[in-house]
């Protein structure tokens, strides 16, 4: 997933490193030189781009590549710079996903009736919608399980690195297992020596602190 976060205050440097640790890849843009190489040098990760410009121009945003964008998260601290920063990559470049920080609850509705398809306050809140309106992530969370994990479905890239690997070869996470694989709409039972294929849905159960590293053993990106 694709996310261009405007605003590089606290938030959006929180946000930033949170979704990096997911395994999104992340445009920040921030107006001011000097928090633009705070970001910088703090999110020292290969899939973050800093930005230094103003958020609510549409030039900048074309430099952000918003054309390629999933989703845009705008958390200025004005709620009216918001706004048409979400109405610009609507409106001109069709983002899908377009989700604003409001800092007075008041304007909240008002947003929403203006364009923007999410309003929040909370950073975890806003992390939360991305996973689960954003419909394009190459793992999803299906259901809550008890005990702090949860059933997964990943689907396989088209150019899938491991094409052709069993299961045995994959050093798989010890809290995590894969229990159905759809194939071209029929199900397998996998056991050790069954092997993976491009386009193939895994179901998964998994610990929360396992679902990085299941990202990592299987050689996805989100």
């Amino acid at each position: 997933m694709r996310t261009i976060i405007v605003g590089g205050g606290k938030i959006g440097f929180y946000l930033a490193k949170t979704l990096l640790e997911h395994g999104s890849s992340v445009v920040l843009v921030e107006l001011d030189k000097e928090q633009c190489r705070f970001c910088a040098n703090e999110l020292n990760y290969s899939d973050v781009e800093v930005v230094c410009g103003d958020g609510t121009d549409d030039d900048v945003l074309r430099t952000c590549r918003i054309h390629e964008t999933d989703a845009i998260v705008a958390v200025m601290g004005q709620d009216e710079n918001n706004l048409v920063c979400c109405q610009i990559a609507k409106r001109l470049f069709g983002v899908k996903k377009t989700i604003a920080k409001v800092n007075n609850p008041r304007n909240a509705e008002t947003l929403k009736m203006l364009g923007v398809d999410i309003v929040i306050s909370a950073t975890d809140n806003i992390i939360q919608l991305l996973e689960h309106e954003v419909d394009i992530s190459a793992i999803k969370k299906l259901i809550p399980l008890s005990g702090g994990a949860s059933l997964l479905e990943i689907t396989l890239p088209e150019d899938y690195k491991l094409d052709g690997e069993a299961l045995m070869d994959i050093p798989l996470p010890q809290n995590c297992n894969i229990v159905c694989i759809d194939r071209n709409g029929h199900t397998i039972i996998p056991r050790g020596k069954t092997t993976l294929h491009s386009g193939d849905i895994l179901l998964a159960v998994a610990l929360g602190e396992d679902e990085k590293e299941l990202r990592k053993a299987l050689k996805i990106k989100q």
